[in-house]
């Protein structure tokens, strides 16, 4: 009898220090796998941070999917491959650049807080945001910007994507709860783009079918997606 309760308890032991040391493993911040970002092509896919996408709250973020949309030199351009979230482009009916714009905020803030750890958050490059004009509307575009995240612009979206079926977007669950709009169809959404539309209490977009819509919606519109864009260092 002495023996099975010493057994007992050593087993205890045994499996209360695994599940501490799993709890533990699990509770370190992940680093970036710089390896599997530096072999990246352009075209493909890699992961790179967290957030809520299966909208089950619960279990907890889970690893972002971007699309590799360029690289030069020491640096990559990635777009998320699914639209993220759902915000308007400004929380306020007005005249607004990207420079201006409520979106260009919540994504250098509260997205950025959220979805990368520090490590990441190191590899991410401070970038030149280029105020790029609406090519069919003289809408005043604003001043150039310095971003680690953004949205493309038009003349990005028509230049990175071959055609309108490669910009179609489909929505995660938790972006699709937030409020964007799903196609019937296709359950494909719209997500923003930066540059104005054709007024500046407009903002452009990429429809449900892919084709820019240059004339944008309102920057109040609250049924939009948000394709978070970003420079990853690549030799930190």
């Amino acid at each position: 009898m002495k023996r099975r309760t010493l057994f007992m308890l050593a087993l205890a032991m045994l499996m209360c220090l695994a599940g501490c040391k799993e709890k533990e493993e699990k509770s370190k911040p992940k680093r970036p796998d710089m390896d599997a970002l530096r072999t990246a092509e352009v075209g493909s896919y890699i992961y790179f941070g967290e957030y809520e996408q299966d909208n089950e709250i619960s279990t907890g973020k889970e690893a972002i999917e971007w699309l590799v949309l360029d690289k030069q030199d020491d640096k990559m351009l990635v777009i998320s491959r699914y639209g993220l979230d759902c915000q308007p482009y400004n929380t306020e009916a007005e005249e607004v650049t990207w420079e201006t714009c409520s979106l260009r905020g919540w994504l250098n803030g509260e997205f950025f807080e959220t979805a990368f750890i520090s490590e990441e958050k190191s590899v991410i490059h401070p970038s030149v945001v280029v105020s790029d004009a609406n090519p069919k509307y003289a809408s005043p575009a604003g001043n150039d910007t310095m971003d680690r995240v953004f949205l493309l612009s038009i003349y990005e979206a028509d230049r990175y994507f071959a055609d309108a079926t490669s910009r179609t977007c489909f929505g995660t669950p938790y972006c699709f709860a937030q409020g964007a709009y799903k196609d019937d169809d296709y359950g494909t959404c719209w997500w923003w783009l930066r540059s104005p539309g054709f007024v500046s209490s407009k903002a452009a977009n990429a429809g449900t079918n892919g084709y820019i819509q240059y004339l944008g919606s309102s920057v109040v519109n609250k049924h939009s997606a948000v394709r978070p864009a970003l420079w990853i260092n690549l030799k930190p």
